[in-house]
């Protein structure tokens, strides 16, 4: 059960850095959905600190990459 939830709320965190309009058109509020669904993964327990870790550091270089291309 806990790595169905895992596996179904990372996909979810996956599929909104990869969703093009909100990306491209508000970065800033892209940007912070990606920090706070990460941070309540961490919250409930659904991801560990090295984990947490991970996604906020590739949510830091995707928001980079898109503020850089502008």
């Amino acid at each position: 059960m806990v790595v169905d939830t895992k596996e179904r709320e990372l996909k979810i965190w996956h599929d909104l850095i990869e969703h093009e309009s909100r990306r491209d058109v508000t970065p800033e509020h892209w940007h912070g959905e990606l920090i706070g669904h990460a941070s309540a993964l961490y919250r409930l327990g659904v991801i560990d600190d090295g984990e947490l870790r991970e996604l906020l550091e590739f949510a830091d270089g995707a928001y980079s990459s898109v503020v850089d291309r502008e």
